[in-house]
C-alpha cells in the first residue's frame, strides 16, 4: 500500500511540474531578434502555406519528443517505487504521464489556419508568438483565437 501511495504521489507531482512548465512556457512573449522589428504576425503572414505547415509539423514533432523525454524520465525515476503487481498499459507511469499532457488532436491544417486567422485578426499583437498560440490551441486548454488574444494581452 505504501508503494502504491508513493507511486501515485510521485506521478501527480511530476505530472503537475510538467503541466506547469508547459503552461508557463506558453505565456512568455516571443523574443524578438535584435535588429528585426518584425512581429511574429508579419513573419508568419510572409510565409507560404507550405512553410507554415512545415513550422507546425516541426513544432508538433518537437512537442511530442519533449513529452516522450519528460515522461520517460519520470517513468525511469518512479518505476523502482511501483508495486510489482501487473498494471494495464495505460496505467504504467510513462503512458499515464503522456496521456495527461496536452495534445493536438486535429489535423495540422486546422492549426495553420488558426494561427493565420489569429495574425490576420490581431496583426499588431506582439505578445503572441507562434509557439504560444499553438500551445493555447492544444487540448487542454483548447482556447479560441479570441480567448488566446485576451489571455496573452492582459
Amino acid at each position: 500500500m505504501d508503494n502504491q501511495w508513493a507511486a501515485r504521489t510521485g506521478f501527480l507531482a511530476v505530472a503537475s511540474v510538467l503541466a506547469t512548465c508547459v503552461l508557463v512556457a506558453s505565456t512568455r512573449p516571443m523574443p524578438q531578434r535584435e535588429g528585426n522589428p518584425a512581429t511574429a504576425a508579419e513573419l508568419w503572414l510572409s510565409w507560404s502555406n507550405d512553410a507554415r505547415e512545415k513550422y507546425v509539423w516541426g513544432f508538433f514533432d518537437g512537442f511530442q519528443d519533449g513529452k516522450r523525454a519528460g515522461c520517460s524520465y519520470y517513468a525511469d525515476k518512479i518505476t523502482p517505487y511501483m508495486p510489482h503487481e501487473s498494471l494495464p498499459p495505460e496505467k504504467l507511469p510513462r503512458s499515464a504521464c503522456f496521456n495527461e499532457l496536452p495534445s493536438f488532436p486535429q489535423q495540422s491544417k486546422a492549426y495553420v489556419d488558426a494561427v493565420t486567422s489569429y495574425y490576420k485578426k490581431y496583426p499588431t499583437d506582439r505578445q503572441a508568438g507562434m509557439r504560444q498560440i499553438l500551445l493555447q490551441l492544444a487540448s487542454p486548454p483548447g482556447l479560441t483565437i479570441d480567448q488566446i488574444h485576451e489571455k496573452l494581452t492582459k
